[in-house]
C-alpha cells in the first residue's frame, strides 16, 4: 500500500504541476516540470512552472503551480490536496543562472530572492533565500533572515501519511 500511495502523490504531482497554456508563442517556452523539497525531505509539496524566455534570453517569465498535501485533523487517514498558482519574472545573472529579487519589504527591508539552476532537460534547482537589508533597523531584524530552501528535481518520490485524498483548497 505505501508504494501504491507514493506512485499517486508522484503522478499527481506531475499531473498538477505542469501548467498546460503558454503565454507568448513568439518567446522561447521552457517547463520546468517538478521540484520537490530538498531542504525538507519529507515535506509533501511540490511546484512546477511554464515560462517564456524573451527573445533576447534575458528575461525568464513563469508561471509556477504548487502542490501540497495535509492531513486532515477531521480524518487523520486522508490527505487533503491544495494548490496555489504564482508568477515570477527572472533575469539572467552573468552565471547564467536566473535570479528574481522582490523589493524590500517592512522595517527591515526584506526581500526574497529566488534563484533557478537549469541543470539541463528535467533538471531544475530553485533556490529561495530572505534577505535582510537593513539589519540595524531594528533589534529582530538581525533574526528575519531564514536558512535558504531549497526545490530540487531529484528525490520527488514521498511516502504519503494517508490512505485516502480528498480536495482541499484552490486558490491564485
Amino acid at each position: 500500500m505505501s508504494r501504491r500511495r507514493t506512485l499517486v502523490v508522484t503522478a499527481l504531482a506531475f499531473a498538477i504541476c505542469t501548467p498546460t497554456h503558454a503565454q507568448n508563442p513568439s518567446a522561447s517556452h521552457i517547463v520546468i516540470p517538478f521540484l520537490a523539497s530538498a531542504t525538507k525531505p519529507s515535506a509533501l509539496e511540490f511546484e512546477g512552472a511554464e515560462c517564456e524566455m524573451n527573445r533576447a534570453g534575458t528575461t525568464l517569465r513563469c508561471e509556477f503551480e504548487q502542490l501540497f498535501f495535509t492531513t486532515s485533523d477531521v480524518a487523520p487517514d486522508t490527505c487533503l490536496v491544495t494548490t496555489n498558482r504564482y508568477g515570477k519574472t527572472f533575469l539572467r545573472s552573468a552565471e547564467g543562472r536566473w535570479v528574481s529579487s522582490d523589493l524590500p519589504a517592512g522595517v527591515c527591508g526584506v526581500t526574497e530572492v529566488v534563484t533557478l539552476q537549469d541543470g539541463g532537460g528535467v533538471r531544475w534547482t530553485m533556490e529561495t533565500r530572505k534577505v535582510v537589508t537593513r539589519k540595524n533597523a531594528a533589534t529582530p531584524c538581525a533574526a528575519a533572515a531564514a536558512p535558504p530552501e531549497t526545490l530540487s528535481w531529484e528525490n520527488l518520490r514521498r511516502p504519503l501519511p494517508c490512505k485516502f485524498v480528498q480536495p482541499g483548497a484552490l486558490s491564485r
